[in-house]
């Protein structure tokens, strides 16, 4: 009897001992809750730091292009559309004859009425099939127009610039246009007028900036990008724009201290080439976290990754 109680014995011995090996060889070892909730609040993140550089001022507006000297061409009688005499693209000179219309008078019959150019340059458009009325610009109602003829040799872009910029736009400031239709140019415009009334339904300023035209490319109607040169900003504090996050209508960045993010609201300035002045809230030569910040709690320590 007392036998077969340590074999019992003995076989419980030996289970819990198994047990035992296979916890402590398989089975890993827990981590302190402290040291597992630090290990969870690491991030990985990238850091730019923050440095003094000259900033251009560039204001951005979009708008469409048009010939300085376009004019549409209307009739002077009314009557039937007989034909023109010159095409779309076909050059033009001031008081030459576009068009034939044949006039609307009965019982009477008259050689058909010319239709001029008032100015010289190209054909661009055509509006009109032949037998098609025409109404002229002297009679009531909508003007039929004939034509519109225009000089391609200079652009115009005409802008409402609102309030806040005013006062660092003037004439003869550089601008440079882009437009889709050629994404790899550049083309140089300059600001040619600036009005001295502000329209008091949008609260802008009408500018216009001129583009010279010599190769034909732009066309009249095209939509342009235009950013206008209207100054220089020395040794200013900046970051990059990837720095910032917004919330609540106020731009915070995170500021790199001892491996931690210290959430910083900061006041911004101009905006340039992917960076941003900082007009408060840092100083010189401090690191400030430019990805992996979203998401990112005050006081989260961080491990700064090249």
């Amino acid at each position: 009897m007392k036998r077969g109680k340590k074999v019992v014995f003995l076989i419980v011995f030996l289970h819990l001992a198994g047990l035992f090996l296979i916890k402590k060889v398989f089975v890993p070892k827990a981590e302190a809750p402290a040291k597992q909730a630090r290990r969870i609040e690491t991030v990985s993140v990238r850091a730019e730091t923050a440095e003094r550089r000259d900033m251009d001022i560039v204001l951005s507006y979009v708008g469409g292009l048009k010939a300085k000297n376009e004019a549409y061409v209307y009739s002077k009688v009314n009557g039937k559309f007989l034909e023109y005499l010159l095409r779309e693209g076909d050059k033009v000179e001031k008081g030459q004859v576009i068009a034939l219309v044949e006039r609307d008078e009965t019982g009477l019959k008259y050689e058909p009425a010319k239709v001029v150019s008032p100015i010289s340059g190209v054909i661009g458009r055509t509006f009109l099939d032949q037998g098609a009325n025409v109404v002229s610009q002297e009679a009531a109602g909508q003007a039929s127009a004939i034509a519109i003829a225009l000089d391609r040799d200079e652009m115009t872009v005409r802008l409402n610039v609102p309030e806040q910029d005013i006062a660092d736009i003037k004439n003869g400031q550089p601008a440079l246009i882009k437009v889709d239709a050629y994404p790899e140019e550049e083309f140089k415009g300059e600001v040619v007028r600036v009005s001295e009334v502000v329209d008091i339904q949008t609260r802008t300023l009408p500018v216009e900036i001129s583009i010279p035209n010599e190769k034909h490319l732009l066309k009249s109607g095209m939509f342009a990008r235009i950013n206008i040169f209207a100054g220089r900003l020395s040794a200013r504090l900046v970051i990059a724009q990837d720095a910032l996050v917004r919330e609540d209508s106020s731009d915070f960045v995170y500021r790199l201290e001892d491996s931690k993010a210290r959430k910083v609201r900061v006041k911004t300035g101009v905006y340039q080439d992917g960076k941003v002045e900082i007009l408060e809230g840092l100083e010189e030569k401090q690191k400030v976290i430019t990805f992996g910040h979203q998401g990112l709690k005050d006081g989260a320590e961080v491990n700064v990754v090249e």
